[in-house]
């Protein structure tokens, strides 16, 4: 049997949403939570071979005492999380991540899934868009990760940089407050910028023209009718 990467064995009883949430953070590996050692041994016996790395995880200072994981006599390394946080979830799902312990099979490749950690910062980017200091490292930040590893695995899904992705989202939105009408200046600090001559700037690279000839320009055209 071809190794399926991690088996998660978080050594409480979860709540069903407690559950979800965990699985939804580490939805391409297997979940056992189970306080009863005999239970989540029988478990792991039934597929041992076929997982690279036992994860034993804990909330508490240390497992049961009736936790003897030595007696599971498993051959792919094992690694204990005492004292677990929600920081340290994130914090350990980007290490695995980085070490290539979160392959996905080809067909979920495929189909460009896109990761709960990835997912949750880009809805941190959609409530943070228009604040003056979003940075990189804020956003990273904001789910627990390093601003390098964020940085890369953004650009291996878009296919783009993250400061490509803000000054599209900035500028799209700047584009429509200018078809309204709004000043080119209340525009500028509405949608993240502090600064009008770098927003003009921006505004041109990407749109070919600058804010001011934009918004007369869409002012100026005819209605249909």
């Amino acid at each position: 049997m071809v190794p399926v990467d991690v088996l998660l064995i978080i050594s409480h009883q979860l709540k069903e949403d407690e559950f979800q949430r965990v699985q939804g953070m580490f939805s391409n590996m297997t979940i056992i939570a189970e306080s009863d050692f005999k239970a989540a041994a029988a478990r792991i016996q039934e597929e041992k071979s076929s997982y690279k790395l036992f994860v034993f995880l804990s909330f508490d200072e240390s497992l049961p005492e009736d936790w003897k994981i030595e007696e599971l006599h498993l051959e792919s390394p094992v690694m204990v999380l005492l004292n677990v946080s929600k920081r340290d979830l994130f914090v350990f799902y980007s290490f695995l991540d980085s070490v290539g312990l979160l392959a996905q099979s080809p067909a979920v490749s495929d189909k460009r899934e896109i990761s709960p950690l990835l997912h949750q910062s880009l809805e941190y980017i959609e409530q943070n868009l228009c604040e003056n200091d979003l940075s990189l490292e804020k956003v990273a930040s904001s789910i627990f990760v390093s601003r390098c590893h964020y940085s890369r695995v953004f650009k291996e899904y878009f296919g783009f940089g993250f400061k490509e992705y803000i000054m599209n989202k900035r500028i799209q939105k700047a584009k429509v407050m200018l078809q309204n009408g709004v000043p080119v200046t209340d525009v500028c600090y509405a949608v993240g910028y502090g600064d009008l001559t770098h927003f003009g700037r921006v505004f041109k690279k990407l749109v070919g023209t600058n804010p001011s000839v934009y918004r007369g320009h869409r002012r100026e055209k005819p209605s249909c009718g």
